[in-house]
């Protein structure tokens, strides 16, 4: 499996910054979300113009990949509203720009907010599947996250069931399905399968006044370690990223720390399950 971590976690770091860091660490790939004050994906100033060729051969020389870009497009607008309109022309914008680039996902989402919060899933439905007929041809698969109402993977996996296989996938955020839904990794594999395309990582617990505390990894109580060990037994090579919520929780731990941790504590890991895999 792949090693990344997601730009969100370092919102005051410039590009050189983040790119000399993944290159330190040896890491494989980058998620795009936001980089230092911009969080639209279209309008990074690496990904503008002057500035984007100079970029592609950064990323080349450093042997690192975008590996997704994490977007904010959601789906879950009523049918015929002017903001689920716009909502897919962005989307639209990201997949060229994807398949002009050779980046090979794209994220959206149901809501903004991760929890089961009320959303249109017909309208939803069939947004996305147009998103993947768009994607069609393009080598470009269109992901939707694991989250908000789409915590639980068993309506996850009807919600992607008519969207074209080739250009359809989901994203596990290992986290919501476990907290919004009591999910075991063992049950999330089994619903969603090869259909698995992307990983988001992260450890935190749920405090005493029942808000998630987010956590260094292996100092929180997600099943890392069984998800892992499940998309290993699966045989998954994509992406283990680390998402890392610093854009939005400007308290937390600085990504210096916590990235080098990631990477040290999932090497292990993954070198433990494959020995014990092999035993």
């Amino acid at each position: 499996m792949k090693l990344g971590f997601s730009t969100i976690g370092c919102p005051q770091w410039d590009w050189a910054e983040i790119l000399g860091t993944a290159k330190d660490m040896g890491i494989d790939g980058l998620e795009i979300r936001g980089v230092e004050d911009e969080i639209d994906p279209m309008k990074i100033t690496i990904f503008d113009a002057e500035h984007l060729e100079k970029t592609r051969t950064q990323l080349a020389q450093a042997g690192i990949e975008i590996a997704m870009i994490a977007s904010s497009v959601v789906l879950g607008d009523p049918m015929g509203s002017r903001e689920g309109e716009q909502q897919m022309v962005q989307a639209k914008n990201q997949i060229d720009f994807a398949s002009q680039n050779g980046i090979p996902f794209v994220r959206v989402l149901l809501t903004l907010d991760p929890n089961p919060v009320p959303a249109d899933l017909p309208a939803a439905k069939e947004r996305y599947e147009q998103l993947c007929s768009y994607a069609t041809n393009k080598n470009v698969r269109v992901l939707v996250e694991s989250c908000g109402l789409l915590s639980d993977s068993a309506k996850l996996a009807t919600f992607i069931a008519d969207a074209c296989p080739e250009s359809r996938g989901v994203l596990w955020d290992i986290q919501h399905p476990f907290r919004n839904c009591a999910e075991k990794p063992k049950q999330t594999v089994a619903n969603l399968g090869k259909e698995i395309r992307y990983v988001q990582v992260k450890d935190s617990v749920v405090d005493d006044n029942g808000e998630i505390e987010y956590r260094m990894m292996g100092l929180g109580d997600v099943p890392v370690y069984d998800a892992v060990k499940q998309l290993y037994q699966m045989g998954y090579e994509g992406y283990l990223t680390l998402e890392w919520l610093k854009r939005w929780r400007p308290e937390l731990r600085d990504p210096d720390v916590i990235f080098y941790h990631f990477q040290t504590y999932m090497e292990t890991l993954l070198a433990e399950i494959e020995n014990e895999e092999r035993m």
